[in-house]
């Protein structure tokens, strides 16, 4: 209760707020995540604040704890602090770009970065975290002259987005304007005085993280990531700093393995893994139901961590961790990813941690053909997949299912061998790096132990993908086939072939009767059995699809 006492909040102009202190963004702290309509949404909402001479308008909370070492840790409100700062710095721009110099050096250092009057360093006034901090120093210092090429992760991409946004709008502002001094310094005014945020000041994290959590701040939703970390470090009370130092870990590996936000994601897929199917507006809650005590938030921000390791060699599947595993496992991840199966992804969670690696590698050989067969056969939606992989793991993390013939038994909906046959026979593959997994595997289905060596490259430098019935009719086609049906034909996997590059490029738009004396010299069983049809219509098509098909149940057999 004593500490709850020392929780100050103050009524302030966002502009007072970064004139009278310093703020520090978090390492463990989300990085800048404001698209531009958030930016745009803001820009409007002052400019007709001020149009309308509205005293006060008020932008929401900013949650913080401190001061270290002079600095306010934000934990809540990075993101409009970020943009109102980026904003300033637009009309510092302009001013300077008319040559306002006097202006320019009043702004910057009462709003942006003061410089030490002993070091003649410079402080910034917010310093955001180390991923975003080089890119929005060098844009409070100067938006237009930001070398954009240098900065690629997907923060960078926002924070420039939001960057260019504001100064295209004050630039605008002005053009239209009929003194545009006396409207940029109307803005600055309306900023510091009238643009209000309650700042909450707290004594401790702990207290702040509680703040947080019953916040609901203008602009974007408090993100479920956000909530979750937040009550992990609050649940780990003592042991605060380890819970950030395994979210920080957490955040590094997943960082590194996409530049898209894989956090939330990753965070579902782990639930899911464990809890059956978790729908993204659930997530907070029922993790928040799993992990009540001290020692739970301990342990399950340790299990968030080390299972970051195994959601990223899944995603990058010539990551180390597969080394330990037959190469085989390593194929079928990255098949699966080939395939699109995000849905798959926490009964993959489950099995690595559950089975050992012979079973692993069964179960990965199963789930293949399981994906292949759902994506062939058609008709189940994402959202029931979903439901039945989750499900699937809930019962591999629980015991109930040990290996890859319980997981196989457990898919009550999975499409049988004749159904699967009748839809690989007519299947249209628009994909073509999908399409050579088809017939890359279809040749590896049907070769002999003798003929390993015909096994087809992955290299499609050297093997690609050949249209038998070209994309682009030449005359020879025009003759025996109508557009119409050529469209519906050219992309079924019984018109397509892998082909050596060199060949495929001799052979073009050629006539079939052309390509048929190379298709024969090819050691691909489906290339070569080209040259034993007369003509290329669609009953050849069909049949050399039908015969595809019989293989296929082989080569992605269930049982």
């Amino acid at each position: 209760m004593s500490q709850m006492q020392e929780i100050r909040i103050q009524l302030e102009g966002v502009s007072t707020v970064l004139k009278t202190r310093r703020f520090k963004v978090p390492a463990y702290q989300r990085s800048y995540a404001w698209e531009r309509e958030h930016v745009e949404s803001l820009l409007t909402d002052i400019n007709d604040a001020i149009r309308n001479k509205e005293n006060e308008y008020f932008l929401g909370s900013v949650v913080v704890t401190g001061p270290i070492n002079q600095r306010y840790e934000v934990v809540d409100g990075q993101q409009r602090l970020t943009t109102v700062s980026l904003l300033i710095a637009a009309i510092k721009d302009i001013f300077l770009r008319d040559g306002d110099t006097d202006v320019v050096a009043s702004v910057r250092s009462e709003f942006l970065a003061s410089t030490d009057r002993k070091t003649k360093e410079k402080e910034s006034k917010l310093v955001l975290n180390e991923i975003d901090n080089e890119l929005y120093q060098e844009l409070i210092d100067s938006i237009p002259n930001v070398e954009a090429d240098r900065f690629t992760r997907q923060s960078h991409k926002r924070l420039l987005e939001a960057a260019r946004t504001v100064f295209n709008y004050i630039e605008e502002l002005c053009a239209k304007s009929r003194d545009a001094e006396e409207d940029l310094h109307a803005w600055l005014d309306y900023l510091e005085t009238n643009l209000k945020v309650i700042v909450v000041t707290a004594p401790d994290d702990s207290n702040a993280f509680v703040i947080f959590e019953t916040l609901n701040d203008r602009g974007l939703e408090l993100a479920i990531s956000d909530l979750l970390k937040n009550y992990l470090f609050h649940k780990s009370s003592d042991k605060l700093e380890e819970t950030k130092n395994r979210w920080l870990s957490m955040v590094a590996v997943l960082e590194s393995a996409s530049d898209d936000p894989l956090v939330v994601t990753y965070l579902r897929h782990f639930a899911m893994s464990r809890y059956g199917l978790v729908r993204e507006k659930e997530l907070f809650g029922v993790i928040k139901r799993k992990v009540t005590s001290k020692k739970a938030a301990l342990q399950f921000s340790s299990d968030l961590r080390d299972t970051a390791k195994t959601y990223s060699a899944l995603i990058n599947t010539d990551h180390e961790y597969w080394s330990k595993y037959d190469a085989k496992v390593r194929d079928c991840a990255a098949a699966l990813n080939l395939l699109g199966m995000t849905q798959i992804r926490p009964l993959l969670l489950a099995i690595l941690e559950r089975f050992d690696a012979g079973q692993v590698r069964k179960a990965f050989e199963k789930l293949e053909s399981v994906a292949v067969r759902f994506q062939i056969v058609g008709g189940v939606g994402g959202g029931t997949l979903e439901r039945i992989y989750s499900e699937t793991a809930k019962s591999v993390s629980e015991g109930k299912l040990t290996t890859a013939s319980d997981i196989i038994k457990a898919f009550t909906t999975l499409p049988v061998d004749s159904a699967f046959e009748q839809a690989f026979a007519v299947a249209t593959i628009s994909k073509q790096n999908l399409a050579r997994y088809y017939l890359r595997c279809l040749e590896v289905g049907i070769a002999s132990t003798d003929e390993c060596e015909k096994v087809p490259n992955k290299d499609t430098m050297r093997v690609n993908l050949e249209h038998v019935l070209p994309l682009t009719l030449g005359a020879d086609w025009q003759d025996t086939w109508v557009a119409d049906d050529a469209r519906a034909y050219q992309r079924r996997l019984g018109n397509l072939a892998l082909m050596s590059a060199r060949i495929n490029s001799t052979v073009g738009n050629e006539g079939f009767s052309a390509k048929k004396v190379q298709y024969k010299k090819s050691s691909f069983h489906f290339t070569k059995m080209l040259s034993d049809f007369f003509t290329w219509d669609k009953t050849s098509i069909e049949e050399r699809q039908k015969q595809m098909a019989k293989i296929a149940v082989k080569v992605w057999a269930v049982k």
